[in-house]
């Protein structure tokens, strides 16, 4: 254990291990703040942080007055302004295996549209990497992922399907720190291809996520798309301190779209 680490931090770890190794399942209640004070010996204060820092990971949720419980979705994507979250540092957090099937990589160059998110010239090199991401085998998203090339020179395939978290392999390799950007959360249909991906009939809706992660010091680096199943997927936001209205909170836009429009903009 880090002599450095905050009380917290062990606190949020152990009540996450007790949780798993004492059988709660999905959607369950968990002990309120006070009995888990005297179960770990840690003061009100301190179990009342470490829960509000999981909440706001999304690895537990608040549910009213009625308490805190374990997510009832089989994963829980949590929205940060400050961060942006991968799915693999998420699922472990969680006591989740994290899995990733690479279908493509490629280079490409920039259309406008990308161009644009990605703040690159048109007809710029970019890396395209499409994957299929699982939580305990089970099928929960597929992602797309452009990002200029000459942010990640010498960037291969293998290196995608050995690292099951890209962010780690960005900060370790290139020594690159994110931050997210604007990020837009709405409905989509499932094409028959990506249908097959996430074992749904075709034509289901989705949960349609787009983002643009920042480097900390400089610009764009990732403009993400992913589809998410809704079966198994949510969505956790958490309060912004500096700013806590709906409209700005975590970077996150909300819209009504119509079904229409979504469809154009998938086609």
């Amino acid at each position: 254990m880090n002599a450095n680490e905050p009380i917290y931090v062990r606190v949020q770890r152990d009540l996450m291990d007790m949780l798993k190794e004492g059988g709660y399942e999905p959607g369950s209640k968990i002990p309120s703040e006070r009995e888990l004070s005297t179960h770990f010996g840690a003061s009100r204060m301190t179990m009342r942080k470490a829960v509000e820092k999981l909440v706001d990971r999304g690895a537990l949720e608040r549910r009213g007055t009625s308490g805190t419980y374990l997510p009832d979705k089989l994963f829980a994507r949590p929205l940060s302004q400050d961060t942006p979250f991968g799915i693999t540092e998420v699922a472990h957090e969680h006591g989740r295996m994290p899995g990733s099937k690479l279908l493509y990589f490629e280079k490409q160059q920039a259309d406008a549209e990308i161009a644009e998110k990605l703040e690159v010239q048109v007809g710029d090199s970019i890396i395209v990497i499409r994957r299929q991401r699982t939580i305990d085998d089970i099928p929960v998203c597929i992602e797309l992922s452009h990002i200029p090339a000459r942010l990640v020179p010498g960037l291969s395939a293998t290196d995608v399907v050995e690292n099951a978290s890209l962010y780690e392999l960005f900060s370790n390799r290139y020594g690159i720190e994110l931050r997210s950007g604007d990020s837009k959360l709405s409905v989509s249909w499932l094409t028959p291809e990506e249908a097959e991906l996430l074992d749904l009939p075709p034509e289901s809706p989705v949960l349609d996520f787009q983002s643009v992660s920042l480097l900390k010091d400089n610009g764009p680096f990732e403009y993400l798309r992913s589809i998410n199943h809704p079966e198994h997927v949510n969505f956790h936001i958490s309060g912004s301190q500096e700013d806590s209205s709906p409209a700005r909170r975590n970077g996150v836009k909300f819209a009504l779209i119509g079904k229409s429009d979504l469809r154009s903009d998938r086609a």
